[in-house]
């Protein structure tokens, strides 16, 4: 396994364990698997594109993309063209259902049930969260900043419990964030060595790997006898 295909796992997962800080807002929590099939299908297109390659911001705008067709194919395929493509239809059908989500969640006392609104803002809110991970750890190599994003996620759904077990989600956030530094720090290692590994010994090699010849001790280079 790459040491990519590693870091794009490590960040669907940190991204999964920083979003189970939003369980208990809501009833049932079948909306997690949900999510966590989508993410990884986010995921996998900015593993191929990388693969192309594609050029960095354009493998973001191509996750992007990806993201919005699997929001419109769950939430909104009467709206779209041909079930898939979204349209003007899809964003209105979309703001609708965000408003919908925003009076829900005035409306019902934690833990809330799951309405069509709600499941969108959860879910859309998780996608772009794990857009933004797995852009800054695999695309753009830096898995240090990805903290924010999940930092934001937690702290969202932090300030919206009542302070139950918050310690639980924050260790299964930290520790999503701390894996992902762990495989980032291990994948530079291995370049590292793979680097050292190929240095040559002291400038020209032979044909065979060997080291170049040498003359006879005490004789100048080209000397006649």
């Amino acid at each position: 396994m790459s040491g990519r295909v590693r870091l794009t796992l490590a960040s669907w997962a940190a991204t999964l364990l920083a979003a189970c800080a939003l369980l208990p807002l809501v009833e049932p929590p079948s909306w997690l698997l949900q999510a966590a099939f989508l993410l990884a299908v986010q995921s996998g297109v900015g593993a191929v594109a990388r693969r192309v390659p594609l050029a960095r911001p354009l493998t973001v705008a191509v996750q992007a993309l990806a993201a919005l067709v699997l929001l419109t194919l769950v939430f909104a395929r009467e709206h779209a063209f041909a079930g898939l493509v979204p349209g003007p239809d899809t964003f209105r059908f979309f703001a609708g259902l965000l408003d919908q989500g925003a009076t829900d969640v005035g409306r019902y006392a934690i833990p809330a049930p799951l309405s069509e609104g709600i499941r969108l803002m959860l879910i859309g809110g998780v996608l772009v969260i794990g857009l933004l991970v797995d852009a800054l750890a695999v695309t753009f190599r830096s898995a240090a900043p990805a903290g924010l994003p999940l930092l934001a996620l937690y702290s969202v759904a932090a300030g919206l419990s009542d302070g139950g077990a918050d310690w639980l989600w924050f260790l299964l956030a930290a520790a999503g964030y701390l894996m992902l530094l762990l495989v980032e720090g291990r994948d530079r290692l291995a370049q590292w060595g793979r680097v050292f590994g190929g240095a040559s010994w002291g400038g020209a090699r032979r044909p065979g790997g060997g080291p170049p010849p040498r003359g006879p001790p005490g004789r100048a280079s080209g000397q006649e006898r």
